[in-house]
């Protein structure tokens, strides 16, 4: 069973964030880098998040919330956000 993540999320439904991972991130971003960058804008474990909207293309970007903050993500980055079952 895989662990579900913030791409595949319904959109206005809160979870939780179990962890981050490298796996699957833009080769710009470097080893690691992605989680570094999500972590330092609070997509952290245990963190609530919600993903508000979606583009209309499939891979597009997603606007999510964690904590009070709004971010638009990559649908890429979206998939290194790993929610609790």
């Amino acid at each position: 069973m895989s662990t579900p993540t913030l791409n595949e999320s319904q959109p206005k439904v809160w979870r939780r964030i179990s962890s981050l991972k490298s796996v699957g991130a833009p080769a710009a971003e470097g080893v690691g880098g992605l989680a570094k960058r999500l972590s330092d804008l609070g997509f952290v474990p245990n963190e609530r998040v919600c993903v508000l909207r979606r583009s209309w293309w499939k891979g597009g970007a997603l606007v999510v919330q964690v904590g009070n903050a709004k971010f638009a993500l990559r649908d890429s980055e979206a998939a290194c956000i790993e929610l609790v079952a």
